[in-house]
């Protein structure tokens, strides 16, 4: 082990950053690789909408979803390059995912990081499962909200210690275009720079100054946006996309409508009069529980450990002013998690990962410091994580089970068999991307259209229908084989673990 940190220990620490951003895009561009082809249902979102866009029609990329630039990027790169719109996605999934380890790492080197810290950093991410292992692989807006939201913090952390204006414009300039990508970023933007009236080191006027300094653009944006709101009397929040949500003069009524009406069906159905009144606590007490266990999927148990360790023994490995503005991120993105589960009853570990961006820091400052013990019980201990490093890497890595390209496989398969190419109706969103059929929505959008075209027959043109079901709609196999006898299951697919599988059915004779 001492060999081994004392050649890390010979590099530059821009060496390693550089290493780390192109190990980065690699990565990202293995992942397509061992996928061949597969994407997620909420990329066919996006990639609609780059569509629409790249032909001009931004009304109906608004339809589609209403927060557009993750489609517009895809649009833009899909134009000036030539690349269809799958390997535009695919190209900035790279792009991005190399500027957010370039922010990862450069958040460590101002943290006080040696090239060291910067490593251990990188395996811990390059090894986390969920990050690496799921979300990079899905073709998001998530990898554009990393990318910038870490920038962002590493222009706030250099302007809290430098106080170079240029600093203090490019931390707006990222957190706003962090915001282009997931709108929860708003809240970073308008808060994090209360770090400065925290600061009981700085004069009171100077709290002010530096508060309102890396709110210039923030300010001067609302002001215009109050301008145009008066001067056009046709314009209104709503054509503002998804910053209604934010500015909404509802927005107590709206976070809290969904949690009192749970409360009430709670208390009625499940602890009865006499515990009635703990509805609403019993159910804050279970978002604390899915809070945390969703901070230990997104930020790996071995991370989420690490991180906790340093916290409790070795804070003082992080400088002084970084864990300021990181106590701000974590605190910000713990609030953040509160008002979306509280308001949709939904938590994705996706919104987590801004919190376990923070935990990961701490977890590399954390194992830095253990590679530096030489006694006997600390080296087990490093050899254990290491082991377990290199295990999550190899799994983040190695191709992808023989069932994980099912929905590829059957309509593949309904190609070659259907020699005659006959019309085949596709209920599921991927399943019409993998066959080159139009969209039409995702779930369970689609599967409302296909109940309709069931209910009102127009189903009968169709001599092929390939469905897909899941563990949790059981009901549906039932369903179908009562409204459409002259339908036949003729072929299965099964996804992996089972919990999901398509069938193909074939028309046996026209209907009457």
């Amino acid at each position: 082990m001492n060999a081994f940190t004392k050649r890390i220990d010979q590099l530059q620490p821009s060496h390693v950053l550089w290493w780390g951003a192109i190990t980065a895009a690699v990565l990202a561009g293995w992942m397509p690789y061992i996928q061949h082809g597969w994407i997620n249902p909420d990329t066919l979102l996006y990639f609609e909408q780059a569509r629409l866009i790249s032909l001009g029609d931004w009304k109906g990329a608004f339809h589609v979803f209403n927060w557009p630039f993750y489609g517009a990027c895809i649009a833009v790169v899909h134009q000036l390059t030539s690349l269809s719109i799958h390997q535009s996605a695919q190209l900035l999934n790279m792009l991005f995912f190399s500027i957010t380890v370039a922010g990862f790492l450069s958040i460590i080197r101002l943290a006080g990081g040696t090239s060291r810290t910067m490593v251990a950093g990188l395996l811990l991410l390059f090894s986390a499962q969920y990050i690496v292992g799921d979300v990079l692989e899905m073709l998001m807006r998530d990898e554009g909200f990393w990318a910038f939201y870490l920038s962002a913090i590493f222009f706030f952390i250099r302007y809290y210690q430098t106080r170079q204006l240029q600093d203090a414009l490019l931390w707006q300039l990222s957190m706003m275009i962090a915001t282009l990508f997931r709108i929860e970023a708003i809240l970073y933007l308008f808060f994090i720079p209360s770090v400065f009236l925290s600061n009981q080191a700085l004069p009171y006027n100077q709290r002010i100054k530096h508060f309102l300094i890396c709110h210039s653009f923030t300010i001067a944006l609302l002001i215009l946006a109050c301008i145009a709101l008066a001067a056009t009397p046709g314009l209104s929040m709503q054509q503002f996309g998804r910053l209604q949500e934010v500015f909404s003069l509802n927005l107590y009524h709206e976070l809290t409508q969904n949690l009192f009406t749970r409360a009430e069906i709670m208390s009625h159905e499940v602890l009865g009069e006499y515990l009635e009144e703990f509805a609403i606590a019993g159910l804050l007490l279970t978002f604390v529980l899915v809070i945390i266990s969703k901070i230990f999927t997104a930020g790996g148990v071995l991370g989420t450990v690490l991180a906790g360790l340093c916290m409790k023994e070795k804070p003082h490995l992080i400088n002084q002013t970084v864990r300021h503005v990181l106590f701000a991120v974590m605190l910000i993105a713990l609030i953040s998690m509160a008002l979306i589960i509280t308001k949709v009853f939904v938590l994705s570990s996706r919104y987590v990962v801004a919190f376990a961006w923070v935990l990961l820091i701490y977890a590399a400052f954390y194992l830095a410091n253990l590679w530096s013990k030489n006694n006997k019980r600390y080296s087990w201990i490093n050899y254990l994580i290491i082991f377990i490093i290199a295990l999550g890497l190899i799994k983040n890595v190695m191709p992808k089970q023989s069932d994980y390209n099912y929905m590829q496989e059957a309509v593949a398969w309904v190609k070659t068999y259907n020699i005659d190419n006959k019309p085949v109706f596709y209920d599921e969103a991927r399943l019409r991307y993998y066959a080159g059929q139009p969209f039409i929505g995702t779930w369970p959008d689609t599967w409302l259209k296909f109940a309709e075209k069931v209910n009102s027959r127009s189903i009968i043109q169709y001599d092929y229908l390939v469905i897909s079901h899941s563990a949790k709609h059981q009901d549906r196999k039932k369903w179908i084989e009562e409204k459409l006898p002259n339908y036949s299951y003729i072929k299965h697919f099964e996804g992996p673990k089972g919990k999901k599988h398509i069938v193909v059915y074939k028309k046996l004779h026209e209907q009457q």
